[in-house]
């Protein structure tokens, strides 16, 4: 192959790889006065309490010192994609009588283990409304069930009618570019296959579920617009208010 022909095939091969893997990262800040961490009361099942050294706080609001939000979840909105189901299937567990993960997303059609790690009795209510919702009681050492989801869904909660502390949320996409905050508000998205473009990119939490419902989930409020090329995003930090209170009629 001459010269020539060689850079006409680099170019062809570089004009097919446009889609290169890639992510996107970013953090997500609290502005305003946090409240107050709340302990939970295990003491109605002993082997709860057992599980844990310290003290145990409730999960739907939790912030580092710089006020960086745990629990967030990020995706993209309606993304140009030719990604597959992942083979993967996202792990719900039970242990120390709370789910881990307190948040995830799922793409629609991959499976979801479900699984009781404490010498205890769980139950497994889901609360959605668009797939069809289930309820079954997990005993001590039982098998792991398999559940999968064949509708997109707003975020849902599952709860465990034996603890009621106990919730985990979920919000059901067709595509898997999706995240969630860590501890210290850190997000990251795998951009893999994914086409470049503008895109929504969407932030949830479930203290702002209500309000979200309201105006709809990435609404102006809740959103950053981003342009995804070849290299990987550096998002802007994003910032949630505490949500107005609504007058009762």
């Amino acid at each position: 192959m001459n010269l020539i022909n060689k850079i006409v095939s680099l170019t062809v091969i570089c004009s097919s790889m446009l889609v290169i893997a890639r992510d996107i990262t970013g953090k997500v800040q609290y502005e305003g006065k946090p409240p107050r961490p709340k302990k939970l009361n295990m003491a109605a099942d002993p082997i709860c309490g057992k599980a844990h050294d310290g003290a145990i706080f409730n999960e739907s609001f939790l912030i580092n010192k710089e006020q960086y939000m745990q629990n967030v979840v990020v995706w993209i909105q309606n993304p140009n994609h030719t990604h597959k189901i992942p083979s993967t299937p996202i792990q719900l567990d039970q242990r120390g009588c709370q789910y881990i993960p307190h948040v995830t997303g799922i793409m629609k059609g991959q499976d979801m283990i479900i699984k009781n790690s404490d010498r205890t009795l769980h139950n497994i209510h889901s609360m959605s409304e668009i797939n069809s919702s289930f309820n079954f009681a997990m005993p001590a050492k039982s098998d792991n069930q398999k559940k999968s989801f064949s509708k997109n869904e707003g975020p849902f909660y599952i709860k465990c009618d034996v603890h009621p502390w106990m919730k985990s949320w979920i919000v059901i996409l067709d595509h898997p570019y999706w995240g969630v905050t860590d501890q210290d508000g850190n997000y990251s998205i795998d951009l893999d296959s994914l086409e470049t473009g503008t895109y929504d990119l969407c932030f949830w939490h479930e203290k702002w579920d209500k309000s979200m419902k309201k105006t709809g989930y990435c609404s102006e409020e809740y959103k950053q617009t981003i342009t995804i090329g070849t290299d990987s995003v550096n998002a802007d930090i994003k910032t949630f208010k505490k949500p107005a209170k609504t007058k009762k009629k």
